[in-house]
């Protein structure tokens, strides 16, 4: 059996190895390749130097775009470009079994591929594109066309895996989807390496994890720790930090920033914490809680889309509103309870081993190749 796994589109091997998430992204098909012997092929928006960040011994195939055809340097005729990629990597695609994106973005590209060679094809979403784009100030022209390759992705695949239950109604109801085709797949983690350890955990310190925009609400975080002698500190990159900065030294609010981190450094990094704070206006199913949890954090969220299936409110961490107080006085009240810590950390820990683990993942992934070529 072999596998294509089509990449988001415009990105690269390198691109996941400059954001620290290359280790994390391709356990999954490394453990595929040797329990199971399944041949695996990723098809990537990079050339020849993607090759200097996953070796042979992987035992992943890897099909840089670039090293076949030449990148434009025009951003429309690139994206125009891409229906061409199914006929010059022909060879390439035809000694597959099956084939899956790695999300939505760049899905038409599979299901050229699909149509042209008659392949089975597997839809993975981690989130649900559409639903977070109407989420949204894009403009009317971004959201059609991002509904339309949903649309012809959703009805042309063979399955879907999406993340969440929430996710299953949305496509289903608003792409009139068979039910039975979709399924959920929620995130997974590596739990015998995000695990919690005897790290002594900082005492005063919150730890946020992910990328700097809009969408995570790291503003509300800031305001929230006004006039307390809390320290922040941020792992990860994006386009708000120069602002995020200012905020800080404006309230005066204690706060380090790290920019991205290794994946395969992270559990060091969540084991010195004793609380995870993840304040976005909605997630799909966020790896970076996971893996918080998974590594006994006590967590907060709000209460939103994707975290609030994740958090169960007192149980497995604490679930707030969207404003400044409500996440503010929940903070104080965490970090003065270590009762409260402790059996937060353990049902988190456990609830990530239950449910979110490699080795079930590894599970459904066979589960689904094998039925998608039955």
């Amino acid at each position: 059996m072999k596998l294509s796994l089509f990449f988001t589109y415009d990105t690269s091997v390198k691109d996941w190895h400059n954001s620290g998430l290359l280790q994390r992204e391709i356990v999954l098909y490394q453990r595929l390749i040797k329990e199971y012997g399944i041949k695996v092929q990723f098809i990537t928006y990079g050339d020849d130097s993607d090759h200097e960040f996953i070796d042979s011994s992987s035992g992943i195939e890897l099909v840089p775009i670039y090293s076949y055809m030449k990148m434009p340097k025009n951003k429309y005729i690139k994206l125009m470009q891409t229906i061409l990629i199914p006929w010059r990597l022909k060879k390439e695609i035809k000694s597959s079994n099956i084939l899956k994106t790695n999300q939505m973005l760049g899905s038409w590209v599979a299901v050229i591929a699909k149509i042209m060679f008659k392949k089975s094809l597997i839809l993975r979403g981690g989130y649900e594109i559409y639903l977070n784009t109407l989420r949204t100030k894009k403009n009317l022209l971004h959201k059609f066309f991002i509904y339309s390759i949903s649309l012809l992705s959703y009805k042309i695949s063979e399955r879907i895996h999406v993340a969440t239950n929430d996710d299953k109604k949305f496509v289903v109801k608003n792409f009139n989807i068979n039910p039975e085709k979709v399924f959920i797949y929620p995130n997974w983690i590596d739990v015998d390496k995000f695990k919690t350890n005897k790290t002594i955990k900082n005492n005063n310190k919150l730890l946020f994890v992910g990328r700097l925009n809009s969408v995570k609400n790291i503003d509300l975080l800031i305001k929230a720790l006004v006039g307390t002698d809390i320290t922040l500190d941020i792992v990860g990159n994006g386009e708000l930090k120069g602002e995020l900065i200012r905020l800080a030294k404006t309230l005066k609010v204690n706060i380090n920033f790290y920019g991205n981190i290794p994946n395969s450094k992270m559990p060091s990094i969540y084991n010195q914490y004793r609380i995870y704070v993840l304040c976005s206006s909605y997630e799909g199913n966020p790896k970076t809680l996971l893996e918080a949890m998974a590594c006994g954090c006590s967590v907060i969220g709000t209460a939103v889309p994707g975290i609030k299936q994740v958090i169960l409110n007192n149980q497995t961490g604490l679930l707030v509103e969207e404003d400044v107080e409500s996440l503010k006085s929940t903070i104080k009240l965490l970090l003065a309870d270590k009762a409260l810590q402790k059996e937060l950390s353990k049902n988190a820990s456990l609830y990530i081993k239950e449910n979110n683990s490699l080795d079930n993942a590894i599970t459904y992934e066979m589960t689904a190749y094998n039925k998608t070529i039955a």
